[in-house]
């Protein structure tokens, strides 16, 4: 199996409730026919140029293992739901694997890093 990322954006008007609904809905599709690996909600971010009539979006990014016909799959998703506005889906390589593994591992140790910045009330360039 292989390991993708897919990014897709948002309608900025949506509620947080039909936000969830359509990340559920897209990962159910996910689950169904492959891994899911994890899902990230970026929030509501300017885009670098207006689509669909639209300056914002909210960005997310499903990371999943699969075969290509679950690509296809959920991109078809993409382009009958009303609420995504744009795309992108890309398959990592194996050096992509191995960096995300290694971003993974390090994460507690990040997370952890941050957090004693916060409580000391300085951040560190």
């Amino acid at each position: 199996m292989n390991t993708y990322e897919s990014i897709f954006i948002l309608k900025p008007t949506l509620n947080e409730a039909d936000v969830q609904k359509t990340i559920g809905k897209m990962e159910g599709i996910v689950k169904q026919n492959g891994g899911l690996i994890a899902t990230e909600n970026w929030g509501k971010k300017k885009l670098a140029y207006e689509v669909m009539k639209e300056k914002r979006g909210i960005y997310v990014l499903l990371r999943f293992q699969g075969k290509g016909d679950l690509v296809s799959e959920l991109e078809r998703n993409y382009r009958i739901d009303d609420s995504v506005v744009k795309f992108l889906t890309i398959k990592l390589d194996k050096k992509g694997v191995e960096l995300l593994k290694k971003k993974e591992a390090a994460t507690p140790v990040v997370h952890e890093m941050i957090a004693k910045e916060g409580e000391e009330g300085r951040v560190s360039s």
